[in-house]
């Protein structure tokens, strides 16, 4: 029988024979964060695009964070190899390869320790840059750098780094804006992504990073009474700047 089938499929017309189906190119996302866990104000958006419809992910973050609080309540010891644990299974959880830096933590004079580090200003754009174009991605989330959705400086000092190395084509801005387990829209032009049925990737992210969430906070963002996320892409908003400077 196995031989009469291929016979049939060789005898076959070329336009009656079987096509392989044609899929579209995976959409390639890439995340650009400062600390371990700034990923959580996408973490619903990132878990639908990555985890389940096949998005190639990949994530890059600058610091260790291993200035910030500890939420264990036996310590955290060494808190920046900690947080870069956690980043490792959050970014697995997420189906997200990692790039992990390890610039300064700190949250004055971001730019100004930074590119001292990187050997100068145009280094670390360079390598920004370069970070970037390794992944190919479609496009860049990162954050506004007028507000950093909760006005971390190093949040906002990234947003514009970014944008200085790649420029604003690929550039999507996180528009949520953070009081304390509130979350809210930055900008009233942003997009909102209504994220309850993907709210779970939020939550789960959190708990992988527990050396910064106690149960309490957990259980206070999976009792959100908003559970949206907002984003915008950073040529538009430069061109709605634009057009509100110039008066029009």
């Amino acid at each position: 029988m196995k031989h009469v089938l291929v016979l049939l499929l060789v005898a076959l017309p070329l336009a009656a024979r079987p096509r392989a189906v044609q899929h579209p190119p995976r959409l390639r996302l890439l995340w650009i964060g400062a600390h371990p866990d700034d990923e959580t104000l996408l973490a619903p958006l990132l878990g639908r695009a990555c985890a389940e419809n096949g998005a190639d992910c990949s994530f890059l973050v600058l610091t260790r964070g291993e200035h910030g609080a500890c939420a264990l309540p036996g310590g955290c010891g060494d808190l920046g190899a900690l947080r870069g644990s956690e980043m490792q299974s959050a970014a697995a959880a997420l189906h997200a390869r990692l790039t992990q830096w390890s610039f300064p933590d700190v949250m004055t004079e971001v730019d100004a320790t930074w590119s001292a580090e990187a050997g100068g200003r145009a280094a670390l754009l360079s390598r920004i840059a370069t970070a970037v174009e390794a992944e190919h991605p479609d496009v860049v989330y990162t954050f506004d750098p007028a507000h950093g959705s909760t006005w971390h400086p190093a949040h906002r000092e990234l947003g514009q780094l970014v944008l200085d190395a790649i420029g604003p084509a690929r550039v999507r801005f996180v528009e949520t804006a953070v009081t304390g387990f509130a979350f809210s829209a930055a900008n009233a032009e942003a997009i909102e992504i209504d994220a309850a049925a993907d709210w779970h990737y939020l939550v789960d992210n959190t708990r992988i990073h527990a050396s910064q969430f106690s149960p309490a906070d957990v259980e206070a963002l999976m009792n959100a009474p908003v559970k949206k996320v907002w984003w915008m892409e950073a040529a538009r908003l430069a061109a709605i700047a634009r057009t509100r400077s110039s008066g029009r």
